[in-house]
């Protein structure tokens, strides 16, 4: 072999490494996976093959995949869970109809927090009395929509991973006082309830930790449960009826806004909002917002926040923008990037646009490069050969859809696979059909002035 093909052989054999290196970065998984296009090994329940008869079909469903997704749940891998989950939502629906409808057959409810998609195939999955049980269930689920049942997969696969990973999963030491917290890809910890010595679950509502400390968040626990011991207990903001927190297995703990002018000067201030689970889910409010529900729900308010009914206007609205792009991340690479802005401004300005977004789960954006970009967990776009048509949210089904589609460039759809994009939400009137430059300018401005939200989600479906 001569000196020119032994160099040019080192050279195929780097760059096929890189190629590997590079592959392995973008799925997480390890070298020899990654090569061979396998994924990690999660341990999920064991689900033998389901016999298709009890459904009014002739055939079995290999339950394989979906015992392996349930296991990348309950192990948090969030690579595999995007993989895996691609292959259950492309093959036979009596795979989902079965996850589904084994644990829907037995809950009361569907949840507060599910989708609509989810309730609907609910009520038929929990009617186990009509004579055409297995073959209705199969048909629920036949006929949803790709986002409908993705959102359906999603709230199941809670369920599944929930049970699955009781066993597995280390809690707190039963009566102790604390945060019970989440660790997101970016490995801040997420707060999302504490609990506290009386048995009690308070539920805090996603956002609450870009308005309040940790300190103050297990304050308000704190101050909840002194309450009741001193027979002042604190009181539900949508019903006006107190709260036993002796009692109530799960207590709902949201903030509201609110600007006050004192001594000529405006203050920002911000409100703990205790709300029952039966209520209404625990939210950020902006002020004006609260009250407008109190008066719907026939409250007292005072005179002074009290709000005009405002009027619906007829006609056609302005249609959403959508933006794609890439961006540089901060620790280097490039990631792909969709800005959806809003046609039509929020009912109570920008005050009701951060409260909605934040309340979703949306972050604040640092587009300076100081800071690296958040992570919204349980979040992903869908495609479908390279259009963009679903952003999804976990438990909410479609929050943002494009029937058809979106057409998204080469250079995005290069760079959507290694299977995350960068999602940006700002108000309406921010960017609008500008370009080039005045495009990012508009959107630094907005960044500046803190009503650039959104984070790193997954990618999923087919780009090309």
């Amino acid at each position: 072999m001569s000196k020119i093909e032994k160099k040019n052989r080192r050279r195929k054999s780097h760059a096929e490494r890189e190629r590997i290196k590079a592959k392995k970065a973008a799925s997480g998984a390890s070298y020899t996976s990654a090569q061979s296009g396998t994924v990690h090994r999660h341990q999920g329940p064991e689900i033998g093959p389901v016999d298709g008869s009890g459904f009014g079909a002739d055939r079995q469903a290999d339950m394989q995949t979906a015992s392996a997704l349930i296991g990348a749940c309950v192990e948090k891998c969030r690579p595999c869970q995007a993989s895996l989950a691609d292959k259950v939502l492309a093959g036979d629906r009596l795979v989902i109809a079965s996850l589904a409808g084994t644990v829907y057959s037995l809950l009361p409810s569907p949840g507060a927090a599910c989708s609509p998609a989810t309730q609907r195939f609910h009520a038929v999955a929990h009617d186990t009395k009509r004579p055409d049980y297995g073959p209705a269930v199969l048909a629920a689920a036949e006929e949803l929509s790709q986002e409908d049942l993705e959102a359906l997969l999603e709230d199941t696969l809670d369920l599944w991973a929930g049970a699955a990973g009781a066993g597995a999963a280390a809690k707190s030491e039963a009566g102790s006082t604390g945060p019970d917290r989440d660790t997101g890809e970016d490995g801040q910890e997420e707060p999302h309830r504490y609990a506290a010595a009386s048995g009690t679950a308070y539920l805090m509502s996603a956002g609450i930790d870009q308005l309040l400390s940790l300190e103050e968040m297990q304050g308000l626990v704190e101050h909840a449960e002194k309450s009741a011991v001193s027979g002042d207990p604190v009181v539900c903001f949508l019903c006006d009826a107190p709260i036993d927190v002796t009692a109530e297995s799960e207590v709902h703990v949201g903030v509201s806004t609110r600007t006050l002018v004192v001594d000529g000067r405006e203050l920002d201030t911000v409100h703990p909002v205790w709300t029952h689970p039966g209520c209404g889910r625990t939210r950020i409010w902006p002020w004006p917002e609260l009250m407008a529900e109190r008066q719907r729900r026939g409250l007292y308010v005072a005179p002074e926040d009290r709000q005009a009914v405002k009027p619906t206007v007829p006609g056609p609205r302005n249609a959403d923008y959508t933006h794609f792009s890439v961006a540089r991340q901060p620790g280097g690479g490039m990631v792909p990037l969709v800005l959806v802005e809003p046609g039509e401004p929020d009912e109570y300005g920008i005050e009701g646009y951060l409260a909605a977004r934040l309340s979703e789960g949306f972050k604040p954006v640092d587009l300076s490069g100081g800071q690296p970009f958040p992570v919204l967990d349980g979040w992903h776009l869908r495609c479908e050969r390279g259009r963009m048509v679903s952003v999804m949210r976990a438990g909410g089904g479609a929050w943002y859809r494009q029937e058809g589609g979106y057409a998204t460039p080469g250079n995005w759809r290069q760079a959507a696979r290694q299977r995350k994009a960068l999602l940006l939400v700002v108000p309406a009137g921010t960017v609008g059909d500008r370009q080039g430059d005045d495009w990012l300018a508009a959107v630094s401005r907005a960044a500046e002035a803190g009503h650039v939200l959104g984070g790193l989600v997954a990618v999923r479906g087919t780009l090309s």
